[in-house]
């Protein structure tokens, strides 16, 4: 070995500040970390939040589509079917109930049966788990919403098995967790409505 060498594995005077150096990097790396997980935190329901109101605008561009189709008439057994949009929703749990046409829960206290139902025609009401709600206007003619049942043939019409009294017959109300594939149709029973097949 030639005498540099030697002289430089013999050199030892650094050797006691490696483990110091080591531990003052490894904080920093975890106070790095920690930052990134603190951001991530703040970042992701805002990230959440605007994957909601895409999905809900998409729905209303879906619904306000069917306008310009031909609506199936109730009271007519031979009537063809109308126009269809399927609303393919899959929202986060944070999200309490999504409201076709109505807001079922107009005192914000997160209970949808112990107060009337307020009618919003036109109008996709969403509410968060913390008392947050949002609105998506629909545009075009009005837009009435309303409960399907399939009657014994299979043949969907309005649900009359809702209670009328608290105005929990108008709207559609889809309660946490909100995710699937839901099916309005265009149907005419003495005015237009949408009508849920859900």
């Amino acid at each position: 070995m030639s005498g540099r060498m030697r002289i430089f594995l013999n050199d030892t005077r650094g050797v006691d500040t490696i483990p110091l150096k080591l531990v003052v990097y490894l904080a920093l790396t975890g106070a790095v970390m920690l930052l990134i997980a603190v951001s991530w935190g703040n970042v992701m329901p805002v990230m959440q939040g605007a994957d909601v109101d895409e999905q809900i605008t998409d729905a209303a561009l879906k619904i306000t589509s069917l306008q310009q189709g031909a609506a199936r008439d109730l009271l007519d057994r031979r009537s063809a079917g109308g126009s269809m949009c399927v609303v393919e929703l899959s929202l986060p749990d944070n999200v309490k109930f999504v409201g076709f046409g109505v807001d079922p829960d107009p005192d914000t206290n997160g209970n949808l049966t112990d107060t009337e139902w307020v009618v919003e025609n036109n109008t996709i009401v969403y509410q968060y788990s913390n008392g947050v709600k949002k609105r998506v206007f629909l545009n075009g003619d009005v837009i009435l919403f309303r409960n399907g049942m399939q009657d014994a043939s299979g043949r969907w019409i309005m649900d009359a098995n809702l209670d009328v009294v608290n105005g929990h017959d108008v709207g559609v109300v889809l309660e946490g967790p909100v995710s699937g594939e839901f099916i309005f149709e265009m149907v005419f029973d003495v005015e237009m409505y949408m009508l849920s097949h859900f």
